[in-house]
């Protein structure tokens, strides 16, 4: 069972994403091998796997693990689900907002709190400070997409 609070998710049943995961800790897992679909290295010490269809507390996740040096630094996800939209041509505005408000009822859920920062400008934000980091929820304009942002510090 994921525990948000503590940092950890599993993916099917098994611990899959928590403070210190080292990449080598990745490669060798059996998620890894089902759900992994991009590599984008930045050059400069980050960087980026993604997975796609990841299955986390009944939901299905599209991924993307951030790792500094071959430790990670943070997770960004956001539910994979059809009723957001699946390309471009059925994308909208509404859809991503829905889906942000899924990701907010999520974190509700799993922290058993309100969150500690709560914004609607620039774009609808919200924040959890937890032990190793924080755990936030956003729909940004720009890129046209809503995610939830795990920090690991």
């Amino acid at each position: 069972m994921s525990n948000w609070i503590a940092g950890e998710l599993e993916v099917n049943q098994e611990r899959a994403i928590y403070p210190v995961l080292t990449l080598e800790e990745v490669l060798q897992s059996q998620w890894y091998s089902d759900y992994f679909t991009e590599i984008r290295d930045m050059n400069n010490g980050y960087v980026w796997y993604s997975f796609h269809n990841v299955p986390i507390c009944s939901k299905l996740f599209s991924l993307a693990l951030c790792f500094k040096n071959s430790v990670l630094d943070s997770v960004i996800m956001s539910i994979d689900d059809d009723q957001y939209g699946t390309s471009w041509d059925d994308w909208t505005e509404a859809k991503e907002l829905q889906r942000k408000q899924e990701h907010d009822a999520l974190l509700r859920q799993e922290l058993e709190r309100e969150p500690d920062v709560r914004r609607s400008k620039p774009y609808p934000y919200i924040e959890y400070k937890v032990d190793y980091g924080s755990i936030s929820s956003s729909y940004d304009p720009r890129s046209a997409s809503s995610s939830i942002s795990i920090t690991y510090t």
